[in-house]
This record gives C-alpha cells, structure tokens and sequence, in this order.
C-alpha cells in the first residue's frame, strides 16, 4: 500500500509555519494512490493563502467530501472552483437544509443563519460541481470510505442545542444526520478523518467499526466538538473510548475547544497533537 499523507488546509489556529493563517473552519487535503480527495473547504477566507504556503495545488483537486452542511466547512467552494471544473463532491442529501445557530438574548432568540452560502443549482451551473448525495457508507477512493449516517448508539452523547434547522415555518433542533465523516485505510492502520463529529465522535467510531470490522484505529484526526458539549460525562466516556479503540494518534481541531483539548494531552501525552492549520502527517 502507498503512503497517504493528511494536511490540514484551514483550522481555527495555524502552524507555527510562515505564511499559514487560521479561521474558525476546517478542511483537510487526503493525498493517496496518487489521487487528492479534500475533506470541507473551510469558510473561503483563508483555503487559498493556506494551500499557496503548503505547496498544494488546489486546481490538482480530483474530489471533495463535506462532512456537514455548515458554512464554516463548505464556504471554501465557490473559491475553490473558480474559474469552474468539473469535480465530483461527495455529501449527504441533508447538506443544503438551511441550518441556523440560535442563541438567546434575555427572553429573545436571536438566528444567525450558518449553512451553504450558495445553492446547489449556482454551484453546479456555475462552478461545475456534480453532487454525488449518499446517506449510506461507501467506498469513494480507493481505500478511503464515507461514513453516511451515522447511527447515535450511545446515550451520553447529545446534540448541539444551539444549532437549529427551519422547518415549516418554525425553528426545531437539527438533528444534523447529514454530519459524516472519512475512514482512511493507511499503512499504520485505519484513520479517522472528521469535520466536526456532530454525531458524536463515539458513535462514529463504533459506526465504522460496524461497516469496517476494525476493532482498533491507528488515529483520529479533526473536529469532535467536545468543546462545545461541557467536559462531564460525555469526555470521560469519550476518552475511555479513545483508549478502547487503541489509538495511537489524537489530533484534535477545530470544535474540540482549549479546555477538551488539554484534558486530551494529558491524558495521552506523546499520542496528542493539534492538527491545525499546515499540521501535515504521512502515514
């Protein structure tokens, strides 16, 4: 098997790498068979910069996955197929529900609209785009598999209060069933690519070790928005199930959070990192 190599394009911090900035997004380059898949796009403001300053050739791209329907991981489109190509993107039906963030100020709610900033007619008429929706687990590369949907099997990991979708007119709970992620089979074991792991990051181990057999993975790389759960119940189980599933690797990004993340390293130490902007790991 060839080597796959991982590099993170946007995250919310950079790399101590001149030149990199960050953003509160996500997107991951997957180099392998010779192919390029990129797992989200970021929100746009900082894709371009980033993969000038690693060397990334982002006209090479042959696919795109998105993970979820949020802007902070789907903005980088339009950018990235400007001037338009055909490519292929790989997501869950759900992606263009319009999503929301609803916070409360006093007794009012105040909604930010937070989902694809363009339709799916505009990028496919005017950026080429050909969606290619699944809601079930797929190989879409050779050796690399989109999750689907992600069944929510344990009982401590909760939604996102916070984030809302519009149906019929009101505002109910979005249960995010279009959140999927990446299962990479590498040379030092299956990997786990996530963009934020709304479904939980427990549940989407346990998913692909439904689909795949793998009872260990080598490593989780990503978003598990633990930073925005509390640090009770739901990260001692999670770290419990970090080590039931023997991982060697766990860099954490995005919507982990500072306080989850430190609990991370010291739990693990030498298998820890921070995969933030420019973070690059051959495997």
């Amino acid at each position: 098997m060839a080597s796959t190599t991982i590099t993170i394009l946007c995250e919310n911090r950079a790399c101590e790498m001149m030149g990199i900035t960050g953003e509160h997004g996500f997107s991951a380059l997957v180099e392998k068979n010779g192919r390029k898949l990129l797992l989200d796009t970021g929100q746009g403001l900082t894709l371009g910069n980033n993969a000038r300053a690693l060397s990334v050739d982002l006209g090479s791209i042959d696919k795109v996955a998105l993970s979820h329907g949020h802007l902070d991981h789907t903005g980088g489109l339009s950018e990235l197929f400007f001037p338009q190509r055909n490519v292929e993107v790989v997501a869950h039906p759900d992606i263009f529900i319009p999503k929301y963030a609803e916070f409360m100020q006093g007794d009012t709610p105040v909604r930010y609209f937070i989902g694809i900033k363009n339709d799916r007619h505009f990028l496919e008429e005017n950026r080429g785009l050909t969606f290619s929706l699944k809601r079930e687990y797929e190989e879409i590369e050779p050796g690399i598999f989109f999750s689907g949907e992600v069944p929510r099997v344990t009982d401590y990991e909760k939604p996102d209060a916070h984030l809302k979708i519009k149906q019929g007119g009101e505002f109910i709970q979005d249960p995010l069933l279009d959140d999927s992620s990446l299962l990479i089979e590498t040379d030092s074991g299956p990997v786990i690519l996530t963009g934020c792991a709304h479904s939980g990051i427990v549940n989407v181990m346990e998913h692909f070790k439904e689909k795949s057999g793998h009872d260990s993975f080598y490593a989780v790389i990503g978003g598990t928005h633990l930073g925005f759960l509390g640090l009770g119940e739901q990260m001692n189980r999670t770290l419990e199930a970090f080590e039931r599933f023997k991982l060697e690797k766990i860099a954490v990004s995005h919507c982990t959070g500072n306080e989850a993340a430190a609990i991370c390293y010291n739990r693990f130490k030498e298998k820890f990192a921070f995969a933030n902007a420019g973070w690059r790991i051959t495997l």
